[in-house]
């Protein structure tokens, strides 16, 4: 029916209303075209009983602000990401964390977009926490890779890297599942908005995963040039302290 109106290209969505009355029909259409549409449906299907409840414009300018406002946020996001593993890791922890969640955000934004999903506002939300749920699990990885560095005082940063990878492989495997099961039902029983963002969930948990464990540890030793001196003259990875139990087990 669009195509014989030449309306271009139509969006259909069910919505469910909150309140329980019923269904939604929500249909995306180029601007200016919604009345043509409206109007060619109501013909066709005169016993259903079409009426228009609302109609929202989204124009070239809008567009372009909501572009600006995810790069600002991408872009706002990966300094902060930057500067807070520095401070709470070391600096080439930081460069890892930053590539392995700029490399989510691009990944979860270009399916999205291949798939024939539109981006708006609602995914910017969505995005930030796709690149929140990243830097969490890189900071597991990164937080066992110092904990090996302390355990294991002779081995080289490759057996370090390897060991703390394969020491946390099954959480973030766990974590990663579960979570991506909590998405996907959102997806199955939603609809709408709510549908787009639990694909981008599925998405960026995918990609999350994938970079935590085969790119954020890479970036790392990449940067350090495999050179373990080199991650210890920039970062305190020997305990300040000793540690004195008061029991009985400790002596």
């Amino acid at each position: 029916m669009a195509e014989a109106n030449h309306i271009g290209e139509v969006n259909p969505a069910y919505e469910n209303v909150l309140s329980g009355g019923g269904e939604v029909l929500k249909i995306e259409t180029p601007e200016g075209k919604s009345g043509v549409l409206l109007a060619a449906l109501q013909k066709a299907y005169p016993a259903a009983g079409l009426e228009k409840v609302g109609e929202d414009h989204i124009g070239a300018s809008i567009g372009r602000e909501i572009e600006l406002n995810a790069l600002l946020a991408v872009g706002v996001s990966m300094l902060t990401i930057l500067i807070y593993i520095a401070f709470r890791f070391e600096f080439g922890f930081g460069v890892g964390a930053m590539v392995s969640t700029l490399h989510d955000i691009l990944m979860t934004i270009g399916i999205f977009v291949l798939t024939g999903h539109q981006f708006s506002a609602p995914m910017v939300a969505a995005i930030l926490c796709i690149a929140g749920y990243s830097i969490n699990e890189t900071v597991v990885v990164f937080d066992r890779i110092r904990e090996e560095l302390k355990l294991n005082p002779t081995g080289t940063l490759r057996d370090v890297v390897n060991s703390a990878i394969n020491k946390v492989f099954a959480r973030t495997i766990m974590t990663a599942s579960t979570t991506f099961l909590a998405a996907l039902s959102l997806y199955v029983f939603g609809s709408g908005v709510l549908r787009d963002i639990s694909f981008t969930f599925l998405v960026g948990i995918v990609t999350s995963t994938f970079s935590a464990i085969f790119i954020a540890s890479q970036i790392f030793y990449w940067w350090h040039k495999g050179d373990r001196k080199h991650v210890e003259a920039h970062a305190d990875v020997a305990p300040k302290y000793e540690w004195t139990g008061a029991s009985k087990a400790s002596r």
